[in-house]
């Protein structure tokens, strides 16, 4: 989970050629001598393939719109246009046109669908489409040596968390929150519950729960760290911050697990910052246990 985070950080930050570079690492990384990244080459151009796979007939064209943010109508050129030329190019050799895209919330429209099942019959040719999340799908069949390499070593371990929880640490990540700080400081706080039971409510997976367990102590000096604040108002800023973020990304249809990842993110992990990791696991773990995050079970609620 945690090289998955990494690699979902980066696809949504990259666009243009840096995303198809990430996506070419990917393919070379999975399938090597198998996959051919490919380059332009003067009046000739790529040939309209940025990939290409010679033992299955593949052809891979990216696009990676800035912010995942697509424009229909340059899309719709850009896949009538490519999808044409790699038919015109690589003829009977193309035995499937792939379009690899980096949108936001691995959403196409509905004019990119209907565009390509057209050109697929017109052309005799299959086509489909990877998001994003079809390219850490892709990720996790790499070899785990390489993989670590690319996106980051192991996870933060309970060692780990007693060494790195540092206020230092800890007050370093909490500044990535204070400028998303929304809501209202004289709003009640919940009590706190179970971490299992919350768990379990959530249906949040082992990996979760695992990473709440070595991080409980280290929530301890989160909690420390809060009040020892000289402003008594921080605490209570800190958890509203968390608690508006995470009912954004529920409202956005996102499930809890990854919605997990995201409030990792939001505290300032997943960056490759070992210190940063630490310490944006104990703050999540912190408003976990103290309810600003994910919903708690109605026997516990009353």
């Amino acid at each position: 989970m945690w090289q998955e985070m990494h690699l979902q950080l980066r696809l949504r930050d990259v666009d243009g050629d840096a995303f198809e570079t990430l996506f070419q690492d990917i393919g070379k990384a999975l399938w090597g001598e198998g996959f051919h990244a490919t380059i332009p080459m003067g009046s000739r151009g790529d040939l309209k393939c940025d990939g290409w796979r010679p033992d299955v007939g593949y052809v891979y064209q990216c696009y990676g719109p800035r912010y995942g943010q697509v424009n229909v109508s340059d899309a719709l050129k850009k896949v009538e246009e490519d999808f044409r030329g790699a038919r015109d190019h690589w003829n009977e050799l193309l035995k499937k046109w792939w379009f690899v895209v980096g949108l936001y919330r691995d959403k196409i429209p509905s004019e990119i669908s209907r565009l390509m099942a057209e050109l697929s019959e017109k052309l005799t040719v299959p086509s489909g489409v990877l998001h994003r999340g079809h390219i850490v799908d892709l990720a996790r069949s790499i070899d785990a040596r390489i993989r670590a390499r690319m996106f980051g070593g192991h996870a933060p371990s309970r060692g780990d968390m007693a060494r790195r929880a540092t206020y230092e640490n800890i007050g370093r990540a909490l500044a990535y929150i204070r400028a998303d700080i929304t809501r209202s400081p004289l709003e009640e706080i919940p009590l706190p519950t179970a971490v299992d039971a919350k768990v379990a409510f959530n249906r949040l997976p082992d990996s979760v729960r695992h990473f709440f367990t070595i991080s409980a102590a280290a929530a301890k000096r989160v909690e420390k760290y809060i009040k020892d604040q000289a402003d008594p108002g921080e605490g209570v800023r800190m958890a509203a911050g968390f608690t508006a973020r995470y009912r954004t990304l529920r409202a956005e249809g996102i499930e809890p697990a990854d919605a997990y990842k995201q409030l990792l993110i939001f505290a300032g992990g997943a960056d490759g910052d070992p210190d940063r990791d630490v310490a944006a696991l104990a703050i999540v773990t912190h408003f976990f246990a103290t309810c600003q995050i994910f919903d708690q079970p109605p026997e516990m609620g009353q």
